[in-house]
């Protein structure tokens, strides 16, 4: 007993030393990040503090004061608008026609952080029409784009839902191996799933009306590495693992598969009419930004740049609406994940809600997104 007695000792030691809070020092330095929430008409920013230990990563530490500096229209020429020792700061007499950057700093004791990251604020968020339904955090919801239909898949992706939204009519999906969503076609009556084989991805259609499976048949020298399926069926944009650099097309009426001139990008979307390509990949003009960009495959040429990110932005899975005229995106330029809407014609950029890849259009101007929260709602916007 006398021997366990130290031993155990030591471990609480340990344990106790593991647990605690961290400190700022010179050596571990208190680092600050802001975050913007929209609720109601309020902006609210969050500071957050937090220490690298060693290999461990950031943690979580207390401070005793903020610093919240702001900028309109540019984060070049931020200015010390208030100290407080509020964690959750509301900006007041923001404009909801003006863009704004804020960063904050932190005190803990005699040590003041650097100020944050700044990050776009804009007091200006999209309400929705109306809810249409309740789901919940343990699935991904889709809904088809004439809003007919609801695909539920759980997170652990071995279940499907497919509901008739009038009828009520639900059938559950199965397939032989694990499939995962990736878009809907003919006009919301198919479902365009991935899938593994052998370690490589395939692709499987499912026709609602028929109730069947069918496989999109890739060529054989075809080792996909990021793929677009176009609403059609017919189509598909990828990258390989075996032809890295560039983009190949290939168009199964034709059975050609060709490469194109398109450098590999962090993603891609066709278009509803199955036209042209959605690109997502780093700036030409700026390697701290990243685009959005049209890209014809009938004249292998990007026509047009849609949206270019603040410099450090990130955004995720661009959907261009069937219009043509708006594109919705996941980013975190607030700081966390946000939907956004961004107007090709005015130029103009609104938040939506919190939220990743649970979005999507469902006409020229009507789209839905999943209100993240205890209780996550589907809403019509």
């Amino acid at each position: 007993m006398k021997k366990t007695l130290p031993l155990f000792a030591a471990l609480l030691v340990v344990t106790f030393a593991c647990n605690k809070t961290p400190e700022p020092s010179p050596n571990d330095p208190l680092l600050m990040s802001a975050v913007a929430n929209y609720t109601e008409e309020k902006v609210t920013i969050q500071s957050i503090g937090s220490v690298f230990v060693g290999t461990t990563g950031p943690q979580p530490v207390d401070f005793d004061k903020t610093e919240v500096w702001m900028a309109e229209g540019s984060p070049s020429n931020l200015k010390l608008i208030q100290t407080t020792d509020q964690k959750n700061i509301e900006l007041t007499g923001l404009q909801v026609d003006k863009v704004y950057y804020v960063a904050v700093k932190g005190s803990k004791g005699e040590y003041w952080s650097e100020l944050s990251t700044p990050i776009l604020v804009i007091p200006n968020r999209l309400k929705p029409v109306k809810e249409l339904l309740q789901t919940t955090n343990a699935v991904s919801f889709y809904l088809s784009p004439t809003a007919t239909y609801s695909l539920v898949q759980s997170q652990e992706s071995k279940e499907l839902t497919l509901t008739q939204l009038v009828s009520g009519k639900a059938q559950k999906l199965s397939y032989p191996s694990t499939i995962f969503f990736r878009n809907w076609g003919a006009s919301g009556e198919q479902i365009l799933f991935e899938t593994s084989v052998n370690q490589r991805r395939k692709y499987v259609i499912y026709d609602i009306n028929k109730e069947t499976f069918s496989e999109f048949t890739l060529p054989s020298t075809a080792n996909v590495w990021l793929a677009a399926l176009a609403p059609d069926g017919k189509k598909i944009a990828y990258t390989d693992y075996n032809r890295t650099g560039n983009v190949w097309l290939y168009d199964a009426d034709t059975n050609t598969d060709k490469r194109t001139t398109l450098s590999q990008p962090y993603d891609m979307a066709w278009t509803s009419d199955s036209r042209s390509l959605l690109v997502h990949r780093y700036s030409t003009v700026s390697g701290e930004a990243q685009e959005i960009v049209n890209y014809d495959p009938a004249k292998d040429a990007v026509t047009k740049t849609l949206f270019v990110t603040p410099p450090k932005g990130a955004v995720q899975w661009p959907r261009l609406s069937p219009s043509g005229n708006q594109l919705l995106f996941s980013s975190t330029l607030s700081g966390q994940s946000h939907i956004w809407l961004y107007d090709l014609t005015t130029e103009k950029l609104r938040p939506i809600t919190k939220g990743t890849f649970q979005f999507g259009w469902l006409s020229g101007s009507e789209f839905y997104a999943v209100e993240e929260g205890p209780t996550p709602k589907v809403m019509l916007y």
